[in-house]
């Protein structure tokens, strides 16, 4: 210990003051917890909730454990509240759902227009979570639904409902209650433009699984992956195709028929989505461009891995796309994020290009380094194989762009 009397932040003299710290040990009115030994908790494995949507409990893990807290994301209008619903239908225990967005008429309107009904569904128009909580103990339900997360209030917080804080507060207690009464809840969650579940990005990490539905604003499918799951893979992908009565489960979706001439500009790839091999058509379009900056756009792509594709075009294949706009599209809105597809997206720029078509029977399998050389991962053999089997003539016996030029 040394003696100073100048303050090395503000300058001014004799203005220090001694503090000591709070060591002690904790005071009698702090309660004192008991561990728990891990041979005496008993294992819940296997006791999940079967919700009968086979795509759903595929993504799930196999249905709904007991006491977890799921998070569902989504665009408006997507359709997670009409799937929910129709989870909430096929249960057989009691199920509550909180409805803050839609009135109790709302919600008859749509059980109607789906067709689906269940007398052991019990609604709550009431957005204060703690009355909601308080009630949840007198009907003892199976499954909670708070749809939605946004529109809930703690009375004890102050802001309005889907701030960051209240947000944050109402996931907790819904986690506390959930954990104590061996109950799984399910959190409807609105999403931003930057494709992020709204309020904090710390919600994913408070919950047991999160899970995104997905779709194009025009097309009928709809996508449903984990981005987290305690109880399950996060790989598998569940397909949904939205009807006028519901989302209709399409275990089918990517089948597409050999023997066949394709379009200039389309080419054809595989990729796998955990257990199952989605077949794929990928359309580009590219011409010269009428302005100054050439337009590249994509959809269901990310724009970074075609503006990489198209340079690695232009450097390897000396085919100058500078001047041109390109246009690259995944077909039946689907998402691509594996790159094994990558050379196929070449394939359909270069198609393109050239104005020629190339054969539906062939699928083109295989990520594109930096250098124009292909790679080949560990699941293309699952692929390829799958695709003979299905009459394809999957190609993948190169190792650089070069040896596919048109």
């Amino acid at each position: 210990m040394s003696w100073s009397g100048k303050c090395n932040y503000c300058g001014s003299w004799n203005s220090l003051s001694e503090m000591k710290d709070n060591l002690s040990p904790a005071s009698d009115g702090v309660k004192k917890i008991k561990p728990i030994s891990l041979s005496d908790v008993k294992s819940t494995s296997g006791k999940r909730i079967k919700t009968s949507i086979d795509e759903l409990d595929l993504v799930l893990g196999g249905g709904i454990v007991g006491g977890s807290v799921l998070l569902f994301g989504g665009n408006p209008g997507i359709g997670k509240s009409t799937l929910i619903w129709q989870l909430a239908t096929k249960i057989k225990g009691r199920v509550c759902y909180v409805a803050g967005e839609e009135s109790p008429e709302q919600i008859k309107i749509r059980s109607e227009r789906i067709g689906k009904d269940n007398k052991n569904i019990f609604i709550f128009d009431e957005r204060n979570i703690d009355s909601v909580i308080a009630s949840l103990s007198e009907i003892k339900p199976e499954l909670v639904v708070v749809d939605s997360i946004q529109t809930v209030l703690d009375p004890n917080i102050s802001g309005t409902a889907g701030n960051v804080v209240q947000v944050r507060s109402c996931t907790l207690k819904l986690i506390d209650y959930a954990k104590k009464n061996s109950v799984a809840v399910i959190i409807i969650g609105h999403v931003t433009k930057e494709g992020e579940v709204a309020g904090p990005k710390t919600l994913e990490h408070l919950v047991d699984g999160v899970f995104y539905l997905e779709g194009s604003g025009t097309g009928a499918e709809r996508f449903l992956r984990a981005a987290k799951n305690r109880f399950g893979t996060t790989d598998e992908i569940g397909i949904f195709e939205m009807t006028s009565s519901g989302l209709k489960p399409e275990p089918n979706f990517g089948r597409l028929k050999p023997d066949v001439i394709l379009p200039d500009g389309v080419s054809r790839s595989a990729v796998i989505e955990g257990s199952r091999i989605i077949f794929l058509e990928i359309q580009a379009l590219v011409q010269k461009s009428p302005s100054m900056i050439p337009r590249r756009n994509s959809v269901g792509l990310d724009i970074n891995r075609v503006h990489m594709i198209a340079a690695i075009i232009s450097k390897h294949l000396k085919i100058d796309l500078s001047g041109s706009d390109i246009f690259v599209n995944i077909s039946e809105g689907y998402r691509l994020k594996s790159t094994m597809a990558d050379v196929a997206i070449a394939m359909a720029i270069i198609s393109s290009v050239k104005s020629k078509s190339l054969s539906g029977n062939k699928l083109y399998i295989g990520e594109l380094d930096l250098s124009g050389g292909v790679h080949l991962s560990e699941q293309a053999k699952k692929i390829i194989k799958v695709a003979q089997k299905g009459g394809f003539l999957p190609q993948y016996k190169y190792h650089s762009l070069q040896d596919l030029v048109l």
